[in-house]
């Protein structure tokens, strides 16, 4: 049961809890608050500069991706003139290859044009003496 006025114990139990608590709050609560608030700093700290460097390597990348895409778009242009060059280029062949082939094609005919008016020329002399043998068999007469 609680007796009013409390008793000389309870007083020395309060003054014991108070001599106590001081006593951890010097030894144990102050020193562990400064820790874990250098801790918080620290680990502020180390987040900060990690976000600064996630935001530096966010620009780097958007940086090369740029610089990739201005290399691709000047890959392909360079891909496109290096083409029509190409073609161009196999124009003037073909038009230089059709134009000897056609040359050749014309001094061939030309030749081959010769070549039978001259074998033309003995052959219409036979068929003209064979017409003439022929005709003088059948008709018995030279014509």
């Amino acid at each position: 049961m609680i007796k009013l006025p409390p008793d000389i114990t309870f007083v020395i139990q309060l003054v014991a809890f108070v001599v106590l608590w001081q006593v951890l709050r010097v030894v144990l609560f102050v020193p562990m608050q400064k820790a874990l608030k250098i801790r918080a700093e620290h680990t502020a700290g180390a987040r900060a500069r990690a976000e600064g460097l996630l935001t530096e390597a966010a620009q780097l990348e958007a940086s090369i991706q740029a610089g990739l895409a201005e290399a691709r778009k000047d890959a392909a242009l360079r891909a496109e003139e290096i083409r029509r060059r190409a073609e161009a280029e196999e124009q003037v062949i073909l038009a230089r290859y059709r134009e000897e082939a056609a040359t050749l094609l014309e001094r061939e005919r030309a030749l081959t044009d010769a070549q039978i008016n001259n074998a033309r020329a003995p052959l219409e002399a036979e068929a003209a003496r064979l017409a003439g043998s022929i005709v003088q068999r059948v008709l018995g007469r030279a014509a």
